[in-house]
Order: C-alpha cells, then structure tokens, then sequence
C-alpha cells in the first residue's frame, strides 16, 4: 500500500523558497577582492600617469609674465639673444574678417621684432613709418649696420598681411607694437619744398642699454613707381525704373586701373592712401600720400608706409602692449626633485630635454 504523505513535501518546498539567495564561495570572495583591490591600484596607477605628465608639462611650458604677474603668452620660440618669442594676434583688422599674427620678442626691459621702424625726424621722433613686407631692396641692413644681414621679417609676407614691427613708445621703453598702413610714409619738406631723407630708425633687437635709436638715418628710398591712372569719363544715360519715372545715372568710362576706388559719384578716382595729381597737364594720375609726382608719371619719395599703433581692443585709447609693464619674466619649473629634497626624480633616458 502506498502512503501520500503531500503535506509534507509541500511544507519541505516552502522551506527551500524561504532559504533561497546568493551563495557565497571562497572562489567568488577572491575574484571580488582581486577586482577591487585591483581598480584600486589601477585608479592610482592613472592619477600618478596624470600627476607625472601635469609636471612634466608645466616644466617644459614657458610663459612670459610682467612684473603684475600677468601673462603676456606662451613662449613658441627663440631668437639669437635667446630672448622669449610669442605670438600677438591681431584683432583689430578693419575691412576683412581676417585676423593676422605678429611675431614679437620679450627680454627683460622690452619687446622687440626683426622688422625696424622708420622715422622722417631726428631722435625716433614724429610720425612712425613701416617697409613692406619682404622688402629687402629697401633695407636690409642688420643691427650691425652691415648689409645683407637682416631688418627683414618673412613671417608676416607668408602671411599675406600687413607688416609688424615695435617702435618708440611715448618713454622709449619697452616700445608700442606698430603696423603698416596703405598710405605712403609722410616726407616731411624743407626749404625748397623737397623732402629730406634724413630721418631715425628705431631697431628693437639691438643689444645696448637705453632705447635702440639710430639716428641720424639715411631713410630707403627708390627711384620712383608709376602713378595709378584714375580718368574717368561721365556718360548720362536713363533708365526707367519700376514706376516708369526717368532716373538720371552716370557711368564711369575712360581709363581706370584696378587699383583705382570710387567716389560717392561711383565714379573712377583715387583709392584710400592717394592723391589726385592736380598740376594742368595731366589727368587723373593718383600717387600715394607722402610722395612727389615726377615727370613722366612716376611718383617719387621714400617708399615706406605709413605705420599706425595697434590698439588694445579693450581700450581703444591705449596700445596693445601698453598695458603690459617691465621687468619681464618667465614662469620657473614646478618644485621637487631637489638635490636637497627627500624624494627621487627617475630621468627617462630619452635625451636631453625629456626630463
């Protein structure tokens, strides 16, 4: 005879569901402290990664600093004085959506560039004039007043943009931060109304206690360029427009060279930086301001540009680099690894520099 004994399989298999749960294994406990002692020293591993490269980087970035402790920029370069290079870039361009860079140089006192600025007065006095960029045939002569050895940046010609160059500020040090115009350098007139090209020139890199003035200074001259021609002829013609009124408009006809602009006429006349050449026996000849119109149709005089201070966009009144005040310097390596610290510095033996 079989016994049903159901009561109590199902009160056996109550007692299983109540006991049911995770089962902790010695295999388990050890894989779970592996990981986690694991992600521990793995998490440590990567911040001391992170540590050591922080340092190394703020070891190896250099930036100039004023004696307000504010940043000038970082360093992107050397020059032959070993003097801190940075780039200063450039706002404040009207006309064109395009902003440009200029290379500047910092030592202790000043700022200096390759490129000099021209002055038509003694003593680096009067209006600032600039060269063109690329310009060696007009000056080429270096701090040693030797030819052929510099005064010339390229930086700024691979560019495509107007010249750069530090000039005289207001005390003569440390120096405003210049840049070329369209108009001619102005050439101021002495008895006889011929201008003199007996100026200064105000070269930053040289090395010598004081302002870097040459003066006096034969200013670069050339024999002369071709007057722009800008005749324009006036045609009337009419149109009607949409509500059959007759409007009068003139046309510009004639000569007109593509360097020519237009007045508020739209008609054919000299552009921005040029003059109307008015002496009877020509039409429309434009030479650029600051040079004499010579016969036949050359414009003569000392082949610079006229320079303009680069403003603070910030404060439109005062000089990009005005803000900024000597004694310079650099920012120094972060602490540790002292000959007399307590803590050991491994060197990777990468060559010199990858400390």
């Amino acid at each position: 005879m079989i016994e049903v004994r159901l009561p109590k399989i199902m009160k056996e298999n109550s007692r299983l569901k109540k006991q049911a749960g995770f089962v902790l294994t010695i295999e388990l406990i050890l894989i779970i402290t592996i990981l986690v002692i694991g992600s521990f020293v793995g998490i440590a591993a990567v911040r001391n990664a992170l540590f050591e490269q922080k340092v190394k980087q703020q070891d190896r970035t250099v930036l100039v600093l004023d004696s307000n402790s504010q940043v000038l920029g970082e360093v992107i370069n050397f020059d032959e004085h070993d003097a801190p290079q940075l780039f200063f870039i450039d706002r404040t361009s009207t006309g064109s959506s395009t902003n440009y860079r200029a290379l500047i140089g910092v030592r202790d006192d000043r700022f200096t560039s390759r490129e000099p600025i021209y002055y038509t007065e003694l003593n680096c006095q009067g209006p600032p004039c600039i060269k063109p960029t690329s310009a060696e045939t007009l000056d080429n002569t270096g701090i040693s007043r030797l030819p052929n050895t510099g005064s010339v940046s390229y930086f700024q010609a691979l560019q495509g943009a107007p010249n750069y160059a530090i000039g005289r500020s207001p005390n003569g040090l440390p120096g405003f931060l210049y840049k070329e115009t369209f108009e001619a350098c102005p050439m101021l007139e002495i008895i006889g109304g011929i201008g003199s090209p007996i100026g200064s020139r105000y070269i930053s890199q040289k090395v010598l206690t004081g302002e870097p003035c040459e003066s006096p200074f034969i200013l670069p001259t050339s024999l002369g360029q071709p007057a722009l021609t800008c005749q324009a002829s006036e045609v009337d013609i009419s149109i009607n427009n949409v509500t059959d009124n007759l409007l009068e408009k003139k046309i510009k006809l004639g000569i007109c060279d593509a360097g020519c602009g237009t007045n508020t006429q739209l008609q054919c006349s000299c552009p921005s930086g040029y003059y109307s050449v008015a002496d009877g026996s020509v039409d429309g000849q434009c030479c650029p301001t600051g040079t004499n119109y010579d016969d036949p149709s050359f414009c003569s005089g000392l082949s610079l540009k006229k320079a303009e201070s680069v403003i603070n966009i910030n404060h439109p009144t005062q000089n990009a680099l005005e803000q900024f005040t000597p004694p310079f310097q650099v920012n120094l390596p972060v602490l540790g690894g002292r000959v007399d610290g307590d803590q050991w510095y491994n060197t990777a033996p990468k060559g010199e520099g990858n400390n």
